[in-house]
């Protein structure tokens, strides 16, 4: 699953560390601020037998996988 993350960008580092220690892949960085804003790419990997009612309570909790 890919996630765009958008964030200020003066917390565009600790947002990205976040998210790598919450076990996501970062891709796509675009660190250069478009009106305040820099974004990247969080990938997990997510298995065949997750289904959308468990990703949806994992986004609505802020449990990342």
């Amino acid at each position: 699953m890919k996630i765009r993350v958008n964030t200020r960008a003066d917390l565009f580092e600790k947002r990205k560390q976040q998210d790598i220690e919450c076990g996501y892949r970062i891709e796509d960085e675009r660190p250069i601020p478009v009106n305040g804003f820099c974004s990247f790419i969080a990938v997990s990997e997510v298995s065949d037998s997750d289904g959308i009612g468990d990703l949806v309570a994992q986004a609505h909790n802020g449990m990342p996988r």
